[in-house]
């Protein structure tokens, strides 16, 4: 009877400890390229720069402007490219905005996101705007 509730107890403490491990290894929680997306959605789709700053570095935050793009605009964006390399990742997005009056703008922008202090942040932010529509390329 003793056997059972040390064998018990000690598969409680076990699982106990494994749960509080997180199975991490010492990286941040979360995925970098969902960072990326919410970062996005929040600054393309919501307009809300706020948010979006929130999910960047300080000094990164500090360089994010207001997005020249005026309701009724819509927006679409597809992930281009992404990699990660232990605590840095990109995140290459193109975008598209339709205009509701004049010709379509074309932008990529690039997002670096790093694991600053057990966290994914944003710490870059580079958007260019593109002379014309997306180009895709295949060899062949």
């Amino acid at each position: 009877m003793k056997l059972r509730n040390v064998v018990t107890g000690t598969l409680v403490l076990t699982v106990l400890f494994l749960a509080g491990c997180g199975g991490e290894g010492g990286e941040a929680k979360g995925n970098p390229i969902a960072i990326a997306e919410q970062f996005m959605d929040l600054y393309y789709h919501k307009g809300n720069v706020e948010e979006a700053k929130a999910l960047a570095t300080p000094e990164t935050a500090e360089k994010i402007q207001a997005p020249g793009e005026t309701a009724g605009d819509e927006i679409s964006y597809i992930l281009k490219e992404q990699s990660r390399d232990g605590k840095h990742s990109y995140a290459l997005y193109q975008i598209t905005i339709k205009k509701k009056e004049g010709e379509p703008v074309y932008k990529t922008t690039a997002l670096f996101v790093d694991e600053v202090d057990g966290a994914w942040k944003i710490t870059l932010v580079d958007e260019k705007t593109m002379p014309g529509p997306h180009q895709e390329t295949t060899k062949g």
